[in-house]
Parts: C-alpha cells; structure tokens; sequence
C-alpha cells in the first residue's frame, strides 16, 4: 500500500512471497518431523545438529529464524533496489521449496511402501488409546503428572 502524500511504502514490499515462504518453511518442518518419526534422518549437518539438541521446538524456531532473516534482508535490499529484492525473495521461496518437493516424494514412498506393523509406537501408552474398540474411556498408564 503506498501513501500518496509522502510516496512511502506502508507495510512490506512482497507480501504474497513472504507468505509463501513462510508456508513452504512450515510445510518443511511438519514433513521433517513426519519423516524423523518414521525413521528418516536430516541431510542438512547444521539442521541436525539443531534437532539433536533442540528438539522438535529447536527445529522450528531455527527454521522461522531464517524466514525472519529472510525477509527482513529483502525489506532492506527493497529500499536499495526493488527488482533484486524481488528476485531475492523469489530465491528463497524456491529454494525453500527444494527440501519440501523432496521430503513429499519420501513421504510419498512410505506410504506406498508402507508395511502394517513396522510403524513406531506411540509414547506414554497412547497405542491403546488409539487401539481400543469399547465404548469406555481409555485409561493412560500413571508414571507422571501431566504432559
């Protein structure tokens, strides 16, 4: 949205990219985390290195921390030349989208070569949660206080 008066950009120079970046990179995270709890493993060293010793919380604050570099570096780059900041943004949503078109083909490969199971168990008892054919609650075995 520009402001007649002072000819300023209000707002962010590429909105719909920032969106699509911003979705690729969750659309990321969730097939990462599908994919480690089937048994896969993280390619990238660095990206590994953070899911070792962060966790599923680690993987996605690192990876929204460079969404956030991301666009904060193309709102800089905008005020300098529009074009290349565009072309900036453009990049890095393609380049987002590399690991997501690869990990839907593996996610795509477990599933038809899925074997009845082979799959993981659930943590904390939830097999039976989700196993159980009655009517009654189901009962989670005692071991903690809550989640």
């Amino acid at each position: 949205m520009i402001d007649r008066q002072r000819k300023k950009i209000i707002g962010v120079h590429f909105p719909n990219l920032y969106l699509w970046l911003v979705f690729l990179s969750a659309l990321d995270v969730v097939l990462t985390r599908v994919i480690l709890y089937f048994g896969g493993l993280e390619i990238n060293p660095l990206a590994d290195l953070v899911i070792k010793h962060g966790g599923q919380m680690g993987m996605s604050v690192f990876k929204f921390t460079i969404v956030a570099f991301v666009i904060i570096v193309c709102e800089y780059a905008a005020r300098l030349d529009v074009k290349t900041a565009k072309r900036l943004a453009v990049a890095g949503c393609l380049i987002t989208a590399v690991p997501v078109v690869w990990s839907s083909c593996l996610v795509i490969e477990m599933i038809v070569t899925f074997q009845p199971g082979m799959e993981p168990e659930y943590p904390h008892g939830l097999d039976d949660v989700f196993d159980r054919k009655s009517g009654l609650p189901p009962t989670l075995p005692s071991g903690g206080g809550g989640p």
